[in-house]
Order: structure tokens, then sequence, then C-alpha cells
């Protein structure tokens, strides 16, 4: 069953990606690709979405930033399906790109941090049976970016956004996670965003959080 629906689920991609996506240069491609997904609020749009960067990988395969792109789009998506099975196909799919950007770059804070967000999308799915295992790997690829580049303002969205939605009695909440948060939202303001081939994703979802945390 599984693997059917792995098999409808990668076969809309291709469909959806049908007529909506016009070959450029790599950073072209990618900045549309970018520019929509970050613009779009409902499952179909971010779902083209997708499908535009799996094309771009397709055509640039052994680019860091494709894979990376296409296995982000995946997690994200993640997040919005509301069915548990769904989520994981997502997260198969988007974990075969990741291995690739993570052959390209092994040692790079974006790398660990695409490895953090997988994780915690994982443990969305179901965190009473997954929070030791892949609490463990987010907080390992959290701890390896910020050793990296402690000026990543991923490092401190994701964190921000996993204490959140950890319960109170665990050191969560909106109170401590606010923290994390703006000191992204700091770090947001001051990053590079003149090109997507070194991504800069997450400060409008980052604000999000900051108004939930303040409501």
């Amino acid at each position: 069953m599984n693997t059917i629906l792995k098999t409808i689920l990668s076969s809309s991609f291709v469909l959806l990606s049908i007529g909506t996506f016009k070959a450029q240069t790599l950073e072209e491609s990618l900045t549309a690709a970018v520019q929509q997904m970050d613009t779009s609020k409902m499952m179909g749009s971010m779902m083209k979405a997708a499908a535009n960067f799996d094309i771009i990988t397709n055509k640039w395969p052994e680019e860091f930033a494709t894979n990376y792109y296409s296995a982000y789009a995946k997690a994200m998506i993640s997040y919005v399906e509301k069915d548990a099975k769904r989520k994981d196909l997502y997260l198969d799919m988007a974990d075969k790109y990741y291995e690739v950007a993570k052959k390209i770059k092994p040692e790079n804070d974006e790398t660990f941090v695409l490895g953090a967000l997988l994780a915690n999308a994982r443990l969305v799915v179901d965190g009473g049976n997954r929070w030791k295992k892949y609490g463990e790997i987010f907080d390992a690829n959290i701890n390896a970016a910020k050793a990296i580049n402690p000026n990543n303002p991923r490092i401190y969205h994701l964190k921000g956004v996993a204490v959140f939605f950890t319960p109170k009695m665990f050191g969560g909440g909106a109170k401590n996670a606010l923290e994390y948060l703006e000191k992204a939202n700091g770090l947001f303001a001051t990053q590079d965003t003149s090109s997507v081939l070194k991504p800069y994703w997450g400060k409008n979802r980052n604000n999000v959080f900051i108004a939930k945390c303040n409501e």
C-alpha cells in the first residue's frame, strides 16, 4: 500500500509541473520556485512549487541548492498534510534529496539545518513514539549547525518552533520559545538574501510564531 501511495504522490509532482515551468538559469529557476513556495498557503500551490523544484533538480542534479530545496519543499508540505502516512511518504521523498545534498556539502551549516528540519517533521508525525530518536537527531543537527555558523537564523527559528510545541512540563511553551524566535528575527534582518543559492527561508514563518507567542 505504501509503495502504491508513494508512486501516486511522486506522479502528482510530475503532473503538477507540466506547463508550469520555463527553463532559465539555475538561479532564476530556483528564485521563482522559492518565491512560489514562500507565498503558498494552500496544499495545491505548495505542491506546484515542490514539483518545480524537482524539475530544477532533475536538470541540475549535482547542485547542492537544487537537492536542498527539493527536500525542504517536501518537509514543508508534510507539515500541512493531515494524514500521518502521507506525511511520512513526503519525508521519505525528502530524505532522498537530503542524502544527495549531504554528500555534496557534508559539513555545511545549511545541511545540518535541513537535517534538523527533517527530524522535526518526522517528530511531528508521531511525537509520542518518536521524541527520543528524532529529538536526538534534531539536537545533534542544531548543535552542528551552530558550531559552524552561530549566526544562522534558521538554527534559532527551528529551535524556537520545537520549544513552542514542547509541553511546558518539559521546558517548552510560548514563553520559552519566544527567546529563540526573537533571536532568529534579529539574525533574519541581517542575513544575505542576494541569492537563493544560499538559503534564506524562514523569516515569514518565524514572524508567525512570534505572533503566536505574543497572543
